[in-house]
């Protein structure tokens, strides 16, 4: 799946951009996997929310509710889709029920709603201290950078060190008395929920909102609104130039993680993408004056399918999911300049194989597009054809890295080549030298960053994908 991209100076759009998608036969059998409930009769899986409480590094965390609701299965798979075997009973393990949505999961352990935490075999960790956690119904919780356990409930914010004592140095021994115009509502009269977080900051859902949209940044510090983010601490995400009969049903968070988030609107004609950046405003650059007018249903062969799910941000890309009346998968794609990306050569391409009854899931990770479809796990490869050249600070450069990439990095330039650095997602070096060839096979599969810095002074900087 080695791949050569060109980058080929600043007059590059993605006009003519098209995007290759195949079936990873790599990935289980032809590509599915089909996970069985070895404890329970339920025939479906359940996603557990969230990109990074879904995937443990590089494996994958699905869940199974119990028939009488005592009990929830967790299957934790390897990233080619075998049964991990170090996880619990050849990749199972039954914990007390709860509900996912309170799940947190990140390299090394997992946390229930039970406020238990089990270490990355699935054993319970018997030094972690939980008898305060349990007294509250939290309504989130996350993980910090800094390793301690935030919790959100209506009255407060918590929080708790590492091994589960609580944090006396936060608030009041461990509690912050939020501002009044963030706190739940015990009538159930709003609804609050994570969208993400990012340093010391949440980013909420709520419903019905106070402010000028249903997404809010608060500081966790502080338990106020941050007034400095977009209209007084909530998201810009309408744009004037979208019909004001068009309501807003989805956001989705980027995939550079950098705060910043696609919207979508819809009324009975069209769909409408709206980006929304780092301090919460509307960034007028996409489509046409900060709108892309998409559509609402895509054809194929004389099928119609209806875009009505929750739209997926991959680099300068926004890709649609859709189903048919057969309640069959398929996608479509778009620039952040507004035009329709093809996708093996067509305007809309259906996933095979992803048919469902019940559930159905569609994300994406790293340059794989992944479709839970009842009890089974589909994936798909990414491969752009063309891409954007916006980051690049060099004009005329013909530069080409493979991408993705293995056990190799190789850069390919017409003159010559002063260093390169490869970063990780948070900014570490990870290799840096003057050569054009790299070993890569120590790096962890995922998303990386590389910087080519030229002879002449100029540079190019662009993310890549270890396989």
């Amino acid at each position: 799946m080695k791949q050569i991209i060109t980058f080929l100076g600043l007059a590059c759009t993605m006009a003519n951009a098209q995007i290759t998608i195949t079936k990873d036969n790599s990935f289980g059998t032809n590509g599915t996997v089909t996970v069985s409930g070895v404890n329970s009769s339920n025939n479906y899986m359940l996603l557990i929310p969230n990109i990074h409480s879904t995937f443990q590094g590089n494996k994958i965390f699905v869940s199974y509710p119990s028939d009488a609701g005592s009990f929830t299965q967790f299957a934790r798979l390897n990233s080619d889709g075998s049964p991990d075997a170090g996880f619990g009973s050849n990749g199972n393990v039954l914990i007390p029920y709860f509900e996912s949505y309170y799940f947190y999961a990140d390299n090394n352990f997992f946390l229930t709603n039970g406020n238990k935490k089990y270490l990355s075999n699935g054993q319970p960790d018997g030094s972690f201290s939980d008898l305060t956690m349990q007294a509250t119904d939290w309504n989130y919780k996350i993980v910090l950078s800094d390793g301690k356990i935030f919790f959100r409930d209506d009255a407060g914010f918590y929080k708790f060190l590492p091994n589960g004592t609580v944090d006396s140095s936060y608030g009041t021994n461990g509690s912050m008395a939020i501002h009044a115009a963030i706190a739940g509502d015990p009538n159930g009269n709003s609804i609050y929920e994570l969208f993400f977080n990012k340093d010391q900051a949440l980013y909420e859902f709520i419903d019905p909102s106070p402010g000028q949209s249903n997404i809010r940044k608060v500081d966790i510090n502080t338990g106020n609104l941050d007034a400095s983010y977009g209209q007084g601490g909530y998201a810009q995400v309408k744009n004037s130039g979208i019909p004001s009969a068009a309501s807003h049903d989805y956001s989705s968070q980027a995939s550079q993680n950098d705060g910043s988030f696609i919207n979508r609107f819809t009324d009975s004609n069209n769909a409408y993408f709206t980006k929304t950046n780092t301090q919460g405003n509307l960034d007028t650059s996409v489509g046409n004056n900060g709108v892309i007018t998409g559509n609402k249903s895509f054809t194929y062969n004389g099928t119609a399918y209806s875009a009505d799910a929750q739209p997926l941000a991959y680099n300068n890309l926004i890709f649609v999911p859709t189903e048919n009346a057969a309640q069959e998968l398929g996608i479509a794609c778009y620039a952040l300049n507004g035009n329709n990306v093809t996708i093996n050569n067509n305007a809309f391409y259906p996933l095979a194989g992803t048919s469902f009854s019940s559930l159905r899931f569609v994300f994406i990770k790293d340059n794989y597009i992944y479709v839970i479809h009842d009890n089974n796990i589909s994936r798909f490869v990414i491969q752009q054809q063309v891409l954007s050249t916006n980051e690049l600070s060099g004009k005329n450069l013909n530069i080409r890295v493979t991408n993705p990439f293995r056990d190799e990095l190789s850069v390919y330039a017409d003159e010559p080549v002063k260093e390169v650095e490869i970063t990780d997602i948070n900014g570490r070096i990870i290799i840096k030298g003057k050569g054009i060839s790299f070993n890569t096979s120590s790096l962890l599969k995922g998303t990386y960053f590389i910087k080519i810095r030229m002879a002449s002074g100029k540079t190019v900087s662009k993310k890549v994908i270890k396989n």
